[in-house]
């Protein structure tokens, strides 16, 4: 057992069952998630025998970080080695006024999208609730300024193949009594884990869904991202539907852009046939490389405007995010447990 791990009740029950007194375990739970000390020895308003029989449990942090890499464009990525020697990475990456960290669920990961370094890793675990949470706490402690406003679960892993130790850790980022953040800021992608959505949009939470769409046609979807077989486009569309009018957000879909592959006007057209049945945005995101025999990204302006031309009518945002990171392996699609 590892205090990371447990959530506010169970902390409590934990210290009760040493015969504590209940508020001690919010104590600890402040402690760990809101003040995010990495020793038993900084919990000072605790009685000195329960910080003794605490000491068991340390260290306190169930990540390590092996080594930070900054890009030009001031994105920082980190690799954190968990207690079993693997590893995994995430990446902060600053505004002018606040901060967005990218997270990961999962070592790894099963999905196997031709186009993402981690599906080429394969899958190793899941994380546990207390290692998807301690990347925030940790990246809080390194990077104080400006502050972290944004929480996006597009790291490595499928966030909702690891849906339970998920839904804790967001219960526990944004609680009152931890790090607090709005779960408004939250966003969890996913490649189209239609009972995840579903199941996602009755659980009560705040938090926004991004698809990762791809192609608009179920041959070519297949193609690139093999969860295609198992959950076609038409049941992701009516898994967001279903998501949209529960939640109240805008879904959005993330389209990584393949020159001369899903750029084309046919593929356009089609995509509009069922975006329109949703409301949403549409993220147009240039394919970043992961190897030397990496696809193309389509020339930026001319394919924005080619996308423009069909969705300009429409009630549907349209933007192309300028991936950051690139230059270290940071962006979108590229992490893969390793720095260099």
């Amino acid at each position: 057992m590892r205090l990371k791990d447990l959530d506010q009740n169970e902390l409590q029950n934990l210290v009760s069952d040493w015969g504590e007194k209940p508020f001690h375990g919010r104590q600890i739970y402040a402690a760990l998630f809101k003040r995010g000390v990495s020793t038993v020895e900084e919990m000072t308003d605790l009685p000195l025998r329960l910080r003794e029989r605490l000491t068991a449990f340390e260290p306190l942090d169930l990540l390590k970080c092996s080594e930070m890499q900054s890009s030009p464009d001031g994105a920082t990525k980190a690799l954190f080695r968990l207690h079993d020697d693997l590893t995994i990475e995430s990446v902060h990456i600053p505004e002018k006024e606040h901060a967005t960290l990218c997270v990961s669920t999962q070592v790894g990961c099963p999905l196997a999208c031709t186009f993402c370094a981690t599906g080429k890793i394969g899958f190793k675990r899941n994380l546990t609730s207390g290692e998807i949470i301690d990347q925030v706490v940790q990246f809080r402690r390194l990077r104080t300024e400006p502050f972290l406003r944004n929480i996006v679960f597009m790291g490595m892993g499928e966030p909702l193949l690891n849906y339970d130790n998920l839904i804790k850790a967001i219960r526990v980022l944004s609680s009152s009594n931890g790090p607090a953040l709005s779960q408004r800021r939250m966003t969890v992608s996913t490649a189209g884990v239609v009972p995840g959505i579903k199941q996602l949009a009755n659980e009560g939470l705040n938090v926004k869904l991004a698809i990762s769409l791809n192609a608009p046609v179920d041959d070519l979807r297949t193609q690139l991202m093999p969860i295609n077989k198992k959950y076609p486009i038409d049941e992701v569309i009516e898994a967001a539907v279903f998501f949209q009018k529960i939640n109240g957000y805008r879904i959005t879909f993330e389209y990584t852009l393949m020159h001369g592959v899903n750029d084309k006007p046919e593929m356009i057209k089609a995509l509009k046939t069922w975006l329109v049945r949703v409301p949403c945005k549409l993220n147009l995101i240039p394919i970043n490389p992961i190897d030397k025999r990496k696809r193309k990204a389509p020339d930026w302006d001319a394919v924005f405007n080619r996308f423009y031309e069909v969705f300009q009518k429409e009630r549907i945002t349209l933007t192309l995010r300028r991936s950051r990171g690139s230059e270290i392996m940071a962006a979108c699609g590229q992490l893969a447990g390793k720095i260099g």
